[in-house]
């Protein structure tokens, strides 16, 4: 089983670009954590998050990859089905 977190925050303005794609993305079936890196400091920290919107794709509970910075429903569809 695929999941996906996704990093974000409040005050960023490529994760409010992407935060509609990631809604449209889990209508779609798709399994997402959004987690606001101001008020998951101490995850954010154990992931190593230095920028956001970031992505970490789990399989089976394993962490397989990770992309970084604003990207379009396509990018992300990729980044999913994509191993």
């Amino acid at each position: 089983m695929k999941h996906i977190f996704y990093f974000t925050a409040d005050w960023c303005g490529p994760c409010k670009k992407v935060r509609p794609i990631v809604e449209e993305l889990i209508k779609d079936g798709n399994s997402f954590q959004i987690i606001d890196v101001d008020l998951e400091k101490e995850l954010a920290k154990n992931f190593e998050i230095s920028s956001v919107p970031t992505f970490i794709l789990f399989k089976n509970e394993k962490s397989i990859k990770r992309i970084s910075g604003a990207q379009t429903k396509n990018q992300l569809e990729s980044f999913i089905n994509n191993e």
